[in-house]
């Protein structure tokens, strides 16, 4: 959430060759669930700070993707 009124969102698929059509379906119904909790529910959106993006960071620091 970047203010009371915008909710920012991004998909990156630009390292993904071929997207499956399934995966592409099942990720716009979870990302309009997500948009539509939120709109629902405001008050239960916090910020994005970094010492989230710190903490999401040190979790995923070992994690390797193939």
């Amino acid at each position: 959430m970047l203010s009371d009124n915008t909710f920012l969102v991004r998909l990156e698929t630009d390292s993904v060759d071929e997207v499956d059509e399934d995966e592409g379906i099942m990720m716009s119904l979870f990302l309009d669930f997500l948009m539509k909790d939120a709109m629902q529910n405001p008050s239960k959106l916090v910020p994005y700070t970094q010492e989230m993006s710190d903490e999401i960071d040190d979790l995923l620091a070992d994690v390797v993707i193939y």
